[in-house]
């Protein structure tokens, strides 16, 4: 069970949450403007909220039937922009125009220590981008991570009823919709006791 509580954050940040990853990985979550990231070499992945000029948006369809912007972990040297434009034709067969600029940040922090995982940068970032669609391609997907099982192109309005809660914050957060952070949020956190 969760329960809800009032929280000051970083500068920037406008969301806090608390998840499990897989089965054992507690990590804490937070979302902001950009400026939260405090080092560029923390952020190990990239997603983008890919507009078409129509104003529609495309979505990466989840094996288990969710939805999420497109995108994932920096492999190897890649920078920043290679990941984007090699997550985005895996996933969706999409490129984007090179103009795309940051829209939001999540700091990612590791609660506990999962035995066998290796935790090289501790704690992490991801970036979030926005930008248009140059490109979107009907030659098949092909996710080597096999989580992505399709795209679905929608409008900002479906986006919003497709999207888990963080994914719909950066959305709205990419069409005006949100007012300023003001330093206190509403956090989600497990109830330790009703565990």
């Amino acid at each position: 069970m969760a329960r809800k509580r009032t929280s000051s954050l970083p500068p920037g940040a406008w969301r806090v949450e608390e998840a499990i990853w897989g089965e054992y990985q507690r990590v804490r979550l937070i979302t902001g403007l950009p400026s939260i990231i405090d080092d560029q070499e923390r952020v190990r992945s990239v997603h983008a909220v890919a507009m078409l000029p129509d104003g529609r948006l495309v979505l990466a369809e989840n094996k288990d039937g969710s939805f999420t912007f497109p995108g994932g972990r920096l492999e190897g040297g890649e920078t920043q922009h290679q990941a984007l434009v090699r997550e985005l034709w895996e996933e969706v067969r999409t490129r984007l125009k090179p103009d795309y600029k940051p829209l939001a940040a999540t700091r990612i922090e590791f609660l506990n220590r999962v035995p066998g995982r290796v935790y090289r940068v501790h704690p992490t970032y991801l970036l979030w981008v926005s930008g248009t669609v140059a490109e979107l391609s009907d030659e098949p997907h092909h996710d080597p991570a096999d989580s992505v099982v399709g795209r679905r192109v929608c409008t900002p309005e479906e986006a919003l009823t497709l999207l888990p809660e963080l994914e719909r914050r950066v959305l709205e957060t990419c069409l005006g919709l949100l007012p300023e952070p003001k330093g206190v949020i509403r956090e989600l956190v497990d109830d330790e006791e009703s565990a």
